[in-house]
């Protein structure tokens, strides 16, 4: 998937499905994909994408194009691509990261219904 569409498509609508994670957290999130664009994730705004690197972000990620497509598929092995200097992280808020992981993840199909019952 593209970048673009990642950041202003697709993760918009996983913010609407992950809602609460979203609004009870605050900082921000600036994602620099080379080559592929530059944007800023800000919990518990009104505008959760914005174009363009936030100098003043919480944290701040840089991406190879390919470590990108590998954390959007769900395959970035973090401590080679750390290693390989594919993903550099700098900031003061790492726990935004683990936050900004469960908007991410697909919502459960188990809602609680799946009772086993003996008898």
């Amino acid at each position: 998937m593209e970048p673009k569409r990642f950041f202003e498509v697709a993760l918009p609508n996983m913010v609407a499905r992950s809602f609460m994670d979203f609004l009870q957290n605050q900082g921000r999130i600036s994602f620099d994909i080379k080559p592929g664009g530059q944007w800023t994730f800000v919990f518990g705004s009104e505008e959760p994408v914005r174009r363009g690197l936030d100098l003043e972000a919480e944290l701040k990620l840089t991406f190879t194009r390919r470590a990108f497509d590998a954390f959007v598929d769900g395959t970035l092995d973090t401590v080679v691509a750390v290693q390989k200097r594919e993903v550099t992280a700098a900031g003061t808020d790492f726990d935004l990261l683990e936050t900004f992981g469960r908007i991410l993840r697909p919502p459960t199909m188990d809602l609680g219904w799946n009772a086993q019952t003996a008898g």
